[in-house]
């Protein structure tokens, strides 16, 4: 079996509403908006891509 190469994680942060790729917080080891460093729950959303949920 292939191993499909891995997308780009898009997140859009529930802060500031803009969508892009986070930035992961070496202190923490959270994601965080690139733009206003709110966190963002990545987890959430990886878990929804696993199982095929949208």
């Amino acid at each position: 079996m292939a191993k499909h190469e891995e997308r780009p994680l898009m997140v859009k942060c529930p802060n500031c509403k803009q969508t892009r790729e986070p930035d992961l917080n070496e202190t923490t080891n959270r994601y965080v908006c690139s733009i206003c460093n709110e966190p963002v729950d990545v987890q959430v959303i990886i878990e929804k891509k696993k199982r095929g949920l949208k």
